[in-house]
């Protein structure tokens, strides 16, 4: 990737992928160390939407620009 611009978008979602399965992961293996007002299902459910976001954003670069920026799908 050479395109700046793109690499730092992509590593952004990466990052926040990383964030979270790394709290989904926690909640699913460690909830007894969350605080007791936290309420568990609505920070599953938080972490899933980014998640899920950060892996469509993640695909959409991939499947609109090049390495280099460029627009591949012939769409303006």
């Amino acid at each position: 990737m050479s395109n700046k611009l793109l690499k730092a978008a992509y590593f952004s979602y990466k990052a926040q992928k990383a964030e979270a399965v790394a709290n989904l992961d926690v909640l699913f293996k460690n909830s007894v160390g969350i605080g007791e007002h936290t309420d568990l299902l609505t920070e599953v459910k938080k972490w899933t939407e980014s998640l899920s976001q950060a892996e469509e954003n993640i695909q959409s670069l991939k499947n609109n620009f090049d390495e280099n920026g460029t627009l591949i799908t012939g769409e303006n």
